[in-house]
């Protein structure tokens, strides 16, 4: 087997296996309408917002990939009709989720999540609500 197979076989890991691979940490988060909807669960209702929007989009690519959506992007009016605050706060958190790697921009106002940082939005999201509990 060349070098190239080796690392592309062995080495490169794709959007599926990451999703896949963080599946019991994602299905405690929210919990989707056949619809595509997201519902965020429980005790992460109460996070600061921008993770809150953190899940939306995870919630999204998740819904995506099972075929209740047909998208796995979210545009900045979805948060502005069900966030109450400003669309200035809300465009605030966007930008700040697309700093950390965890979201990218799309067009005029469509973001998506970023598979491959999953794994430390996921760390971010445990954390604040006190510790792993994977």
């Amino acid at each position: 087997m060349a070098l190239k197979d080796k690392i592309q076989d062995r080495m490169v890991t794709d959007d599926e296996t990451i999703l896949e691979s963080n599946f019991k940490r994602v299905e405690k988060l929210f919990r989707l309408h056949e619809d595509g909807t997201v519902n965020i669960q429980g005790e992460y209702r109460s996070l600061d917002l921008r993770l809150q929007i953190l899940i939306y989009f995870i919630g999204q690519r998740f819904a995506y990939e099972g075929e209740l959506s047909e998208t796995d992007s979210l545009t900045s009016s979805f948060f502005y009709d069900r966030i109450d605050k400003s669309d200035r706060t809300i465009r605030n958190y966007l930008q700040e989720l697309r700093e950390e790697g965890y979201i990218k921009k799309e067009g005029q106002s469509e973001h998506r999540l970023i598979a491959e940082n999953l794994p430390d939005a996921l760390n971010d999201i445990e954390e604040a609500v006190g510790g792993a509990t994977a």
